[in-house]
């Protein structure tokens, strides 16, 4: 069964949660059947969110996250982030300039 952290952006930290689902916060999956850490950003989210998250997410992947049953899981798993949310926007995706 897997552990679901939910990203609090007030103090960039992930916290225990029971949802699984959610369309206006950042959740984290922690399967550890698959070692994996499944991110989920809906699209509303900012870059700067987005990439705090990431962060703290990476950190996971190092130290494992301590639950509140005190086991310590996310260690030594694979990231992977899925939704659209906290991409750059498009008229930043191309250079103003021509390239010779």
């Amino acid at each position: 069964m897997p552990v679901y952290l939910e990203f609090n952006e007030s103090t960039s930290q992930f916290f225990e949660t029971t949802r699984n689902a959610s369309d206006d916060t950042i959740l984290l999956a922690i399967d550890e059947a698959q070692k994996k850490l499944i991110m989920t950003v809906p699209s509303g989210k900012t870059m700067i969110t987005r990439r705090a998250a990431e962060r703290q997410a990476r950190g996971i992947t190092k130290t494992g996250f301590l639950c509140n049953d005190g086991g310590r899981y996310g260690r030594d798993h694979e990231l992977d982030i899925l939704g659209e949310g906290g991409q750059l926007p498009d008229r930043l995706r191309e250079s103003p300039r021509e390239v010779y």
